[in-house]
């Protein structure tokens, strides 16, 4: 498993742009397609946590405003 993780490791930072000059061009089209693969589901995942978070933020503010709601209903 660490060994797996760590070659994906290299093969991602392998791929940026700053290491065009180093690269063989054999492997220059897969590198940066995996390079762009994880960059694009780090931003995809990170939308989908935040929305998750934002509903779960929302919930907390719809049961806490229905709280104060039966509260100021049973005072009147």
């Amino acid at each position: 498993m660490f060994r797996s993780l760590t070659l994906a490791m290299v093969v991602y930072a392998y791929g940026q742009p700053a290491f065009y000059d180093y690269r063989p061009s054999m492997v220059e089209k897969p590198v940066q397609g995996f390079y762009a693969n994880v960059n694009s589901v780090a931003r995809d995942g990170q939308r989908a946590l935040q929305t998750l978070n934002d509903a779960r933020t929302m919930q907390y503010l719809k049961d806490y405003l229905a709280a104060v709601g039966q509260q100021l209903n049973s005072a009147i």
